[in-house]
């Protein structure tokens, strides 16, 4: 399957968890924008008029959290993509409540698993 020609948009608030993400992804190939959190996010994908190829958000963060950031997301851009990324697990129903056709993957997680799971929603 073909990279997004879009960025990636990562919003964590844990600069080191941020940077290994974005590592992470860009090592394979990846075009990647950093958010430090959810308004941050709103501003970037604002700024680029929704032109990214999906958002990666954690979901657990002090100023908006990845929750309240993929409701607004939704309500704008209802078809981008949304993968969470989380230490806390939650059941695949819920995540699918909060945004449908989303994907979940549970911190910590290895290369292949956060790829695979940008892969299945590029």
């Amino acid at each position: 399957m073909d990279q997004p020609r879009k960025p990636i948009l990562i919003v964590e608030d844990e600069t080191q968890v941020r940077s290994l993400l974005k590592v992470m992804l860009t090592e394979e190939g990846f075009e990647v924008v950093e958010a430090k959190d959810g308004t941050v996010a709103l501003h970037e994908l604002w700024k680029r008029r929704g032109n990214v190829a999906m958002l990666v958000t954690d979901i657990d963060m002090g100023r908006m959290g990845g929750i309240e950031l993929a409701q607004s997301v939704r309500a704008q851009y209802p078809e981008l993509p949304i993968l969470f990324v989380s230490g806390l697990p939650m059941p695949p129903d819920e995540v699918e409540k909060i945004a449908p056709g989303s994907v979940l993957v549970t911190k910590p997680f290895d290369v292949a698993t956060l790829v695979g799971a940008v892969r299945k929603l590029a």
